[in-house]
């Protein structure tokens, strides 16, 4: 079925060739109104969870990332908010060992009214671009009937919190816990390794998870074809509170591997993988969280 729901963009630099240039971008505003470094953090683990699915010459280090930042300055706190939010850019994408060599700003972002003043919230957009060495490999998000078992990796390090999240905004709500990005270091292994598990062509689908959760990830790997469901157990990633592991915009990913000769290969890298299932011929997702048991119609969805 022709959806949407690729996150990373990939042309072709020729005619001919299979080089090319990959682009993503990524963005927390919710997230950033809770606390601006983990916004900062967010947006940029985003950009580089979308782009990872195509294979990058020399793997992270040929990332570049241009930051857009829409701010309301010159109102009570925003300054200082915005300090800290660029000052995160910077230390996160140093620590990385990427650089943001471009970037824009609108720092009026306030509208007056007969009424009242509204303010955006402060957001910074995060442009990924890294130069494709085989356009051929991109790993799409949809999961494959003869694939192997399907796998997540919580790149956040953090816990589940739903804070920032799409599921607070439905209930109309932002909350006072957000995740953040614990770790430079370890994006970077798990990008890397990533990036090599593509190229020795042992992925055959994956998917960033950002907005809406876990389970809007799962759900759109299962949208791009007809009777594709799958089999989740998510009782390993110890979190108690469904809504929790299922909403929460944790930085992640989640794939399906080709066959298991990808587990020793995280496991030497010291990444935390968790075998969540497989994916079943069938109109149904179902997913089991301890206690709990949840069946989704996917065409329904």
């Amino acid at each position: 079925l022709q959806i949407p729901l690729n996150n990373v963009g990939v042309m072709a630099l020729d005619f001919k060739g299979q080089e090319g240039i990959a682009t993503s971008i990524g963005h927390a505003p919710i997230s950033a109104l809770i606390d601006p470094v983990a916004g900062s953090r967010n947006a940029i683990a985003e950009a580089l969870t979308n782009i990872v699915w195509a294979p990058l010459k020399d793997g992270l280090k040929n990332v570049s990332l241009s930051a857009n930042w829409m701010w309301p300055c010159r109102n009570e706190g925003e300054d200082a908010r915005l300090y800290e939010a660029v000052q995160a850019v910077s230390e996160f994408s140093i620590d990385l060992g990427i650089n943001v060599p471009t970037g824009k700003d609108s720092l009026s972002m306030k509208q007056k009214y007969p009424d009242g003043e509204v303010i955006a919230p402060g957001t910074v957009i995060i442009s990924a671009a890294a130069n494709c060495t085989d356009i051929t490999k991109v790993v799409e998000p949809i999961f494959q009937k003869h694939g192997g078992t399907i796998y997540y990796i919580n790149l956040s390090q953090d816990h589940f919190k739903l804070g920032g999240s799409s599921f607070a905004q439905v209930v109309n709500k932002i909350g006072n816990e957000t995740p953040t990005v614990k770790s430079a270091d370890y994006v970077k292994t798990v990008f890397n390794t990533i990036q090599q598990l593509i190229v020795d062509e042992k992925i055959v689908a994956g998917h960033d998870v950002a907005s809406g959760g876990l389970i809007t990830t799962l759900l759109e790997m299962c949208f791009a074809d007809n009777q594709l469901g799958a089999e989740l157990d998510l009782t390993d990633l110890g979190e108690k509170e469904s809504f929790k592991v299922l909403f929460a915009e944790n930085a992640g990913l989640v794939f399906q591997a080709k066959d298991a000769s990808v587990e020793p290969i995280l496991a030497s890298a010291k990444i935390e993988y968790h075998a969540i299932g497989q994916v079943t011929e069938g109109d149904v997702l179902s997913i089991v969280n301890g206690t709990d048991v949840f069946t989704m119609t996917v065409s329904r969805l």
